[in-house]
């Protein structure tokens, strides 16, 4: 049963029991607007009626109860008045509120069920004003009194916070107090307010005791008339400040905010005039005034140089820079991988030479701090300085005059806010800013309390999961945009009619939207895809987690062992091999390497991306994911099926003759969004369909990170566009594969590379392979970084526990010992004696030496590329060649073509 048609039928049953004379009076009061509506749901209408004559306002209910789908006594339900939470008998307001309820049902959809209470802005002043009372009625303050019942007087709160409290109004009980609330909460009051007056009004001997005149004319900012500049004296005012008063505001009690600039002059006059009282907001208010009318004109008036800027930015990252150029606050909220970072980063810097700003603050997560300094250093030549230490370490970096770009994580903010305000910070950068949506944390709080010129707020994901998220990220930028909360919310929050502050739904969107116009930019890829290239990749850190590290470092040790050797045997070599594979799969999750526990940043990640940034859920978007293991399919599968994303999962036990059906599901059905697969999956396929490529973890050699990304052609069927994303976590073995993809690819693209031609390879016997060499230092660098107390699991010395372990999921690529081993890292005239194959007497090694080492190093080569091709070497045939004068090694064989 419709709502509707129970307040119809209700109307019917009245007009046969009510007196006309009674329908009539209260046609009037409806017509007349004398009733109003504070909150509804869908078995409840609150109002409020205002009978003129008698000057009282009551509050009304109408509780409305539905039949039972079944109930063939009552098909139409009934209303019940109440009058409080008195149960009354209809009568004229009764029927004025009724309706006023039928007026407000004609607007909704007749198939909308109703399932949620809608507050008026009466109706939420009132729910809002009665939950400050309430914390008024319960608080425990201190009270100094002034020498008259206005004030100033001097509120002490439970924790020993001051605050000055001036009570403006006795019959309305409106006041002034410098707390953040008075500043931002149109209510006129606060608790702290209201307990100062039912103190006053409750001690009457106090009150008598204290003067009565009004102490000053008071210029304020009123929150009862949207913070316009207004005077206030009740009693007659002196010829001279009456002068005063009427050049700037006439007869009028305010002033327009048109007229903001031209009230300085107010301001200096007023100086001369003891018995003024100008609060601190009428000040700020008019300042800010004048500095949006410069932001303006710079605007119109000037053409940014990027030549500052190491990077051609494209057009639309320009229109992001432009945007928060001449902005005090501004939000670019552009899609993930449209490069946000970029447009702050030569924001900030146009900023310093426009403004003449000196110190920048970028405040991101953790994991991204490095990232953020080195960005600033690639695409500009500014300085970037990481704050970390003991605290008076980071007071003293936060007055650095050395650097421009100041970067810490939020955690760090917490507990530095007011050393950061000392410091004098120009312009705040929040990356990811919706790391702050919760508005009540401390973390929030503190951010809020920043102190500086200009901010910016870059996020893919401005609202998250619910619409309060953009308002606390407002709050931090510039907390009177979006109003008060209580504003905010009755204007876009649908409530549960039973539980309090449950927000059902909202509405009233696409006003925010306009509004939001003015502060928020968001591009999605789609609509700048045209500007951007052909591929784009981006790399995304991640930290190892406690248990990772440990394990990390103890395969570490393992490897540093075996480094020290003189002479590698092939065991050794495939001991390396293994221990090298268990550091690239702990860094994937310490399940790969236990079976029993799962600490996994990665796998954070990756759901923080595929829901929040990429809202794979509610896209229509098609994402293919690689990680080279099994089990990292099986624990990203379980995210999916969590978050109800649909999926097609490709391994080497999946039939070649099945394959085609996965590919065909994947492509044509909308619910599979994913596509999982091992390196079976880099060969042989055409998924057309993807429009971005996860690499969950990088692979040794970088022709098959090239074979992953060829799988993808184009993005759907009309642009030729691709994303990829890199995970590669920090201080681990994946920041050396990711630096090698980089550096070099000679030797896989020569000797491993399938359609490889060459046949000859030269190893200098002065020195160690690029990789050997760059592996020794990388352990080095983790055993000098190792806690002193840290427990490790042990790493056994023989075949035993960790082959069997890392067979379980061995890997399928080839772990490259000599990816640089054509060219020698140091000159042989000044090369130490001793190298790898060394005698251990200090002289140069023996031709019989060498080969030892070499036909050891060309077995480990042949089993790399078997596992790499799944052919044989084809080491028949080799031939070894020795220089014993100049101790120059040549090694010739053929490749299967």
């Amino acid at each position: 049963m419709q709502i509707k048609k129970v307040v119809s039928a209700q109307k019917k049953k009245l007009q046969t029991i009510l007196s006309p004379q009674e329908q009539a009076l209260g046609e009037i009061i409806f017509n007349n607007g004398q009733c109003q509506m504070l909150a509804q749901s869908v078995s409840r209408f609150d109002l409020i009626v205002v009978d003129e004559r008698e000057n009282e306002i009551d509050e009304y209910s109408l509780n409305i109860e539905l039949p039972e789908e079944d109930d063939a006594v009552s098909e139409t339900g009934a209303i019940y008045p109440y009058c409080g939470n008195d149960p009354v008998e209809w009568d004229k307001y009764a029927y004025a509120c009724l309706l006023q309820v039928e007026s407000e049902t004609q607007l909704l959809n007749p198939k909308e069920h109703l399932e949620h209470k809608k507050y008026s802005r009466q109706g939420m002043i009132k729910r809002v004003l009665t939950e400050r009372r309430q914390k008024a009625d319960k608080a425990e303050y201190r009270i100094k009194w002034a020498g008259n019942i206005y004030g100033d007087h001097i509120l002490t709160n439970e924790r020993g916070v001051k605050y000055k409290v001036f009570l403006r109004d006795f019959e309305s009980e409106t006041g002034y107090s410098d707390s953040m609330d008075a500043k931002l909460n149109k209510l006129g009051t606060t608790k702290h307010i209201m307990f100062a007056f039912r103190k006053l009004k409750e001690n009457k001997t106090l009150y008598n005791r204290l003067g009565k005149t009004y102490p000053f004319v008071e210029v304020f900012c009123d929150p009862l008339n949207d913070y316009k500049i207004t005077w206030y004296y009740p009693h007659k005012l002196p010829v001279d400040e009456q002068l005063l008063i009427s050049r700037y505001f006439k007869n009028a009690s305010c002033i327009e905010d048109a007229q903001i600039t031209g009230f300085l002059k107010f301001i200096e006059e007023a100086a001369d005039f003891p018995h003024i009282r100008i609060r601190p907001e009428v000040a700020e208010k008019v300042e800010a005034a004048f500095e949006q009318e410069m932001l303006l004109s710079l605007r119109d008036q000037h053409i940014p140089d990027y030549s500052m800027i190491n990077a051609d930015l494209y057009p639309y990252q320009k229109e992001g820079v432009e945007f928060a150029l001449f902005r005090k606050n501004a939000i670019i909220a552009d899609e993930m991988g449209l490069g946000k970072t970029i447009q702050a980063i030569a924001t900030a810097i146009l900023k310093k030479r426009i403004f003449g700003f000196e110190k920048t603050l970028v405040v991101c997560p953790a994991s991204l701090k490095e990232q953020w300094k080195k960005e600033v250093e690639k695409f500009s030549d500014e300085k970037a300085l990481v704050v970390q230490g003991f605290p008076d370490e980071r007071i003293a970096q936060y007055k650095s005059s050395e650097h421009f770009f100041f970067i810490v994580n939020y955690e760090t903010v917490l507990r530095d806010q007011m050393a950061i305000n000392s410091a004098g910070i120009d312009f705040l950068i929040l990356d990811e800013a919706q790391r702050a949506k919760n508005y009540e944390t401390k973390t929030a709080a503190s951010l809020k309390r920043l102190e500086a010129k200009h901010k910016l707020a870059i996020t893919g994901t401005p609202i998250e999961n619910r619409l309060i998220d953009i308002f606390s990220v407002m709050g931090i930028l510039d907390p009177q945009f979006l109003g008060p909360l209580w504003e905010f919310s009755y204007q876009h929050c649908l409530f549960d009619p039973n539980r309090h502050n449950k927000i059902n739904g909202y509405y009233n969107l696409q006003k925010l939207n306009k509004k939001l116009e003015k502060i928020l930019l968001r591009r999605e890829k789609r609509k700048v895809i045209d500007q951007l290239p052909h591929l784009q990749q981006h790399d995304i850190p991640v930290e190892l987690s406690p248990l990772q590290a440990d394990y990390h470092g103890s395969y570490a040790s393992g490897i540093a062992a075996i480094l020290r050797k003189k002479f590698m045997t092939p065991y050794d070599m495939q001991k390396m091999q293994l221990l090298l594979a268990s550091m690239r799969m702990v860094c994937d999750s310490t399940y790969l390497i236990d079976d029993e526990t799962n600490e996994s940043p990665k796998l954070e990640e990756l759901q923080h991306i595929l829901i929040e940034k990429l809202d794979v859920p509610n896209r229509d978007t098609k994402i293919i994911i690689f990680s080279e293991w099994i089990k990292v399919h099986k624990l990203i599968g379980k995210i999916l099926r969590e978050n109800n994303i649909g999926f097609v999962e490709l391994n080497g036990k999946i039939p070649v003759k099945s394959r085609g059906e996965l590919i065909r599901k994947f492509e044509t059905n909308p619910q599979y969004k994913i596509f999982l697969s091992t390196e079976a999956g880099g060969s042989g396929l055409n998924l057309q369909v993807a429009d971005t490529l996860i690499n969950f973890e990088l692979p040794w050699n970088p022709a098959k990170k090239n074979q992953r990304i060829g799988r993808i052609d184009r993005i759907g069927q009309k642009s030729n566009k691709l994303t990829i994303y890199n995970f590669i976590t920090r201080n681990s073995i994946e920041m050396k594969i990711a630096s090698g993809l980089l550096v070099k690819q000679s030797l896989f693209d020569g000797v491993l590379g399938e359609s490889g031609q060459t046949n000859f390879v030269d190893f200098s016997t002065k020195g160690r392979s690029q990789f050997i060499q760059q592996l020794e230092e990388f352990v080095n660098e983790i055993e000098e970084t190792e806690p002193e107390n840290l427990e490790k699991p042990e790493v056994a010395e023989e075949p035993g526990i960790l082959q069997e372990k890392v067979a379980i999921q061995k890997p399928t690529d080839e772990i490259d010992l000599s990816e640089d081993a054509a060219e020698p890292q140091e000159d042989p005239a000044t090369a130490p004696a001793e190298t790898t194959g060394g005698n251990g007497q200090g002289g140069n090694a023996s031709a019989e030496d060498m080969e030892q080492v070499m036909n050891n190093g060309m077995q480990f080569l042949s089993g790399l590329f078997k596992m790499a091709t799944g052919k044989e070497m084809g080491m028949e045939g080799q031939k070894i060649e020795v220089n014993k004068e100049t101790g120059e090694v040549t090694m010739k064989f053929k490749l299967p073509v």
